[in-house]
């Protein structure tokens, strides 16, 4: 299995406006001699401000907010350990999991911006 990233442009009153990327596993296999991909699970989405924002509390709240839902998804596919931290490896790759203190963000909110 791996991951690939799909990029979705947001606008709506709701998600607002922007890109989105969105973390799909797939799984490759062989038909009639020829290599497919399988859609397997739709692992999470983030905007792709929130990689690179200098807010560094944005940052980590929204990437910790991803990691959630990642998490939970591949708690449901009861993959092998193995399997699991290849998969969380292509995923750090492009979405750092932030800190253990990520959350308290939304309790603070005072923004701190990196130097």
């Amino acid at each position: 299995m791996h991951v690939t990233w799909q990029k979705q442009k947001l606008s709506s009153k709701l998600n607002g406006t922007g890109v989105s990327l969105v973390a799909v596993l797939m799984e490759n296999y062989q038909e009639a001699g020829q290599s497919k991909a399988k859609f397997i699970e739709e692992l999470g989405a983030i905007k792709e401000r929130y990689l690179t924002t200098k807010a560094k509390d944005t940052r980590a709240f929204h990437q910790g907010l991803f990691w959630v839902v990642v998490d939970k998804k591949l708690d449901s596919l009861q993959l092998e350990s193995v399997e699991r931290a290849a998969i969380e490896t292509e995923i750090l790759k492009k979405v750092p999991r932030p800190n253990k203190d990520w959350a308290l963000w939304g309790v603070t909110c005072i923004p701190r911006y990196d130097a």
